[in-house]
């Protein structure tokens, strides 16, 4: 397993035109066959230190994806403890209230992985803040469970600037966490702040495939945001407990493959090559 080296809070690992993989014309994909965090695009880090991020040959589909790692103790990186990869500056990863779009991934949770007293945040959709808000939370986001499951919460709120009394939370549990195998997941979702937004979200693993539809829901999903602001996809590892105390563990590690956006499930399938 091939760590990266270097430590920045917001690293730029590449820039310019992005050369993904694509299932369709429209479609982003990042499966880091190059060997590189990058996954060859203009895709960017939250990193502390040397063992935050690295390529593994634990791939989904090839040979490589990314491992996250986290260590109690860490330093704070964008204001909490992360190791993760994000599209903030790829616009073909960006979402806003009244789009639409499928988004794959693949989750590899390993064997030494033990169950913890908080959760940890695996994935997010999450926009960026107005002007006028004092903080932004995610429009959606995957924990995994210190029960043992996979949970998708979902943020919304019709107001023109987000406080946390007026933010809307709901929560899906959607699968048990399996160790030892890669988790496949497909969504699709049509984003809004008002009754019209849609969430469809299907799973499987790679030891047991079959796609399952696991959520399904109608309503607000998202925030009414001004028309500057967009959202952005985040994957790896936070671990907000941590800002302020221990918990159970004191390390963690996850793998990521196969991260895509597109505009049809095909498109966007992690389990496909």
């Amino acid at each position: 397993m091939a760590l990266a080296a270097g430590c920045a809070a917001l690293s730029a690992t590449a820039a310019g035109t992005a050369t993904a993989t694509s299932a369709a014309a429209d479609t982003l994909r990042f499966t880091y066959e190059n060997g590189e965090i990058s996954s060859g695009t203009a895709l960017e880090v939250n990193e502390c230190c040397s063992h935050s991020l690295g390529i593994s040959s634990l791939g989904r589909t090839g040979e490589h994806a990314v491992m996250s790692q986290l260590k109690y103790g860490d330093p704070q990186v964008e204001g909490g403890i992360r190791a993760e990869s994000h599209t903030l500056r790829n616009t073909a990863g960006h979402f806003r209230s009244g789009t639409t779009a499928y988004y794959g991934f693949s989750i590899y949770i390993p064997s030494t992985w033990e169950k913890d007293s908080r959760e940890e945040i695996v994935f997010q959709w999450k926009p960026w803040r107005d002007k006028c808000e004092a903080q932004k939370w995610p429009s959606a986001f995957l924990t995994v469970q210190p029960t043992g499951t996979f949970q998708l919460r979902v943020n919304s709120d019709g107001n023109r600037c987000s406080t946390s009394a007026s933010l809307k939370k709901t929560s899906y549990n959607l699968a048990d966490v399996q160790l030892g195998r890669w988790h496949d997941f497909v969504f699709h979702i049509k984003w809004s702040h008002g009754s019209d937004g849609a969430l469809t979200g299907w799973h499987q693993t790679h030891r047991t495939p079959g796609w399952k539809k696991v959520v399904s829901a109608t309503g607000a999903n998202t925030f009414n945001d001004d028309a500057t602001t967009k959202g952005y996809l985040k994957w790896g590892l936070y671990k907000p407990a941590w800002n302020t105390a221990p918990t159970l563990v004191k390390n963690r590690v996850i793998f990521h493959d196969n991260v895509a956006v597109g505009t049809s499930f095909n498109a966007v399938n992690p389990a496909k090559n």
